[in-house]
């Protein structure tokens, strides 16, 4: 069998880092080139000469995400530019099932204006139906957790084609010097850390992460390890630091900028527990990436982390977007070495059964079932 993965590659997108395990196990199953995606709109011939070379594979494996194609205004993506011109079976990865109101923010949309146009799109049935289910209702649909299969088939997807194969858990890096370079870097000598992984954008919870950092003593700082992904999205990193400024926390707030993997483990050396505080998620990187370095992990309780919670108990989850209970979850692993200990233990235990291998059996499976159907 000869799959073709279509893909982003590189080092800034998770979703990137997702398909470099996967493929890496796949390819001692099963014959994978893989096709980058270059992110954004692009003219008519690029997807042309793209699926001339997507179609001489027995299969294509789609990564799907959005941006991946522009975005999801109307008249923005070219999704199905690239998708008309594909001949053979597909399987899809929805890495994104947020309704358009979700991807819109609609809740939080202040500006008048603004919200009376996002709440246009949304009531529009036919447009928010090319969004929500059509990408994922042309081949065999995979996705991350059952909460994510249970949206697919509440929007029309049929029951039996909608996979739910869970990421694995990612390899580590050595550290070798315990996180001591990250802590000279940014002065964090002294300092007991907490820290929030990931590129930076609205739904990562940080305003919970500020409010706790409130209540807890000097010698803790909040790290906010990544940056923006794209340029376009400068904004949200301005106005992170807007809000670390009007709480007066410029000395106990740390933003990194991208990490390489390498730093990554040398921040994780240094980190005494990770938090994953997001408002909105499918899925997350991060918490896998928090799991493979064994550290106390304190997450929201949003269906992608219950479903870990749930396969193996290594979290301590609160009410997501509850501040007050977030910053007493985290109060209460910071001051329990044991509870830590044991929470370290439990993730540990799930890195071993929770192998990339696992997720790359499953995947072969969903081939067969695509390839069955010619």
């Amino acid at each position: 069998m000869k799959v073709a993965m279509l893909t982003t590659v590189g080092d800034h997108c998770g979703i990137a880092n997702y398909t470099r395990e996967l493929v890496a196990e796949l390819s001692q199953l099963v014959e994978v080139i893989v096709e980058p995606i270059d992110p954004g709109k692009q003219e008519m011939a690029h997807y042309q000469a793209q699926a001339e070379r997507l179609n001489q594979a027995d299969l294509i494996h789609i990564q799907h995400e959005h941006g991946f194609w522009g975005g999801i205004m109307p008249g923005s993506s070219a999704f199905w530019n690239m998708r008309y011109l594909l001949k053979k079976p597909v399987v899809i990865t929805a890495h994104t099932t947020y309704s358009v109101a979700e991807m819109l923010r609609y809740k939080e949309e202040k500006r008048i204006i603004h919200k009376f146009a996002k709440w246009m799109l949304i009531r529009n049935a036919k447009y928010r139906d090319s969004v929500e289910i059509a990408p994922f209702v042309t081949g065999e649909s995979i996705v991350l957790t059952e909460a994510g299969r249970e949206i697919l088939v509440s929007r029309g997807a049929k029951p039996e084609d909608v996979h739910v194969v869970p990421a694995g858990v990612p390899p580590t890096y050595p550290a070798p010097t315990q996180g001591r370079v990250m802590r000279d870097r940014f002065h964090l000598e002294d300092k007991r850390l907490i820290t929030l992984f990931g590129f930076i954008n609205p739904s990562k919870g940080y305003e919970l992460a500020l409010h706790a950092l409130l209540d807890l003593p000097e010698e803790f700082t909040l790290v906010i390890a990544g940056g923006v992904r794209i340029p376009t999205e400068n904004m949200w990193g301005d106005d992170l630091k807007v809000r670390i400024a009007s709480l007066k926390l410029e000395k106990r707030v740390v933003i990194t900028g991208f990490l390489s993997e390498e730093e990554i483990a040398e921040m994780m050396a240094a980190t005494e527990v990770v938090i994953i505080p997001q408002t909105q998620a499918t899925g997350s990187y991060s918490i896998m990436m928090a799991i493979a370095y064994a550290k106390p992990i304190v997450a929201s309780d949003l269906a992608c982390f219950k479903e870990i919670q749930q396969r193996h108990p290594c979290l301590r989850l609160f009410r997501a977007g509850d501040a007050d209970h977030f910053t007493a979850c985290l109060k209460g692993v910071l001051k329990n070495p044991i509870g830590q200990k044991e929470l370290i233990e439990r993730t540990q235990e799930y890195a071993k059964t929770h192998q990339w291998r696992n997720t790359a059996l499953q995947t072969l499976e969903v081939y067969q079932k695509a390839l069955a159907k010619r």
